[in-house]
């Protein structure tokens, strides 16, 4: 009885508070662990997302999971959404299943702020971290906001000559048998960030956590720092 009356509440939560979306195509990075999905958000005003934008997925019973759209034509209501699958979890198994047609339920989520204060960028992040820091590139300028990203990939991809072409701004790590809060630490290390207005963090929880402990311990730290964690 518990359960059904539990049951009953969420699918009234669910009709209030979720828009319907659906899946127009899916494409993967080989080894086929990153999905590259476009959403048709048709009760979606794209052109008010002016922070990086979160949307709150309906990913199985009773669970949601938050995915930043990486790029969006506002006219057409199209959005592309990055999905690592790497780890286990409820959202890479139902980015797994997502096939062209499908319909999605999701709703607005906590946006993440873009820099205050012109000046260069530094984004340190995982593969998860791809599309926030695709629409930070979206959002801001280059004359006013030079941009630097460098993501760290549990596995090497065949990145897209289109990515790389239209994204110079992008280096990756690929190492299979690497841990990202070394491997970013270590870049991090080799570059000054004295040299940088803003500095980013996104991606799975404890390596954000840990980057963003070496950073306010650096005496010699001055830029305004965005950690933003996520889970799979």
């Amino acid at each position: 009885m518990a359960n059904a009356i539990k049951k009953a509440v969420f699918s009234l939560v669910d009709k209030a508070f979720t828009q319907e979306g659906y899946v127009l195509e899916v494409r993967k990075w080989e080894p086929a662990t990153m999905y590259e999905i476009d959403f048709h958000m048709p009760e979606t005003d794209m052109a008010k997302w002016n922070t990086i934008p979160r949307i709150k997925c309906r990913v199985a019973e009773f669970e949601y999971r938050d995915y930043t759209p990486a790029t969006w034509d506002a006219e057409k209501k199209i959005c592309t959404v990055l999905i690592e699958t790497e780890h286990n979890g409820y959202g890479s198994a139902w980015a797994k299943n997502l096939q062209s047609g499908d319909v999605i339920l999701f709703a607005p989520a906590h946006a993440a702020p873009l820099p205050a204060k012109p000046g260069k960028i530094f984004c340190f992040g995982d593969g998860s971290a791809i599309g926030h820091f695709l629409a930070l590139k979206q959002l801001t300028d280059r004359k006013n906001y030079p941009l630097e990203v460098v993501v760290f990939l549990n596995e090497t991809y065949t990145i897209p000559d289109t990515f790389l072409t239209a994204n110079p701004e992008f280096k990756f790590i690929m190492q299979p048998q690497g841990h990202s809060l070394d491997s970013l630490s270590l870049v991090a290390e080799k570059n000054p960030l004295s040299a940088y207005t803003s500095v980013y963090i996104a991606g799975y929880i404890p390596m954000v956590q840990g980057l963003r402990k070496m950073f306010k311990k650096n005496q010699n730290f001055s830029a305004k720092l965005f950690a933003h964690g996520f889970w799979s």
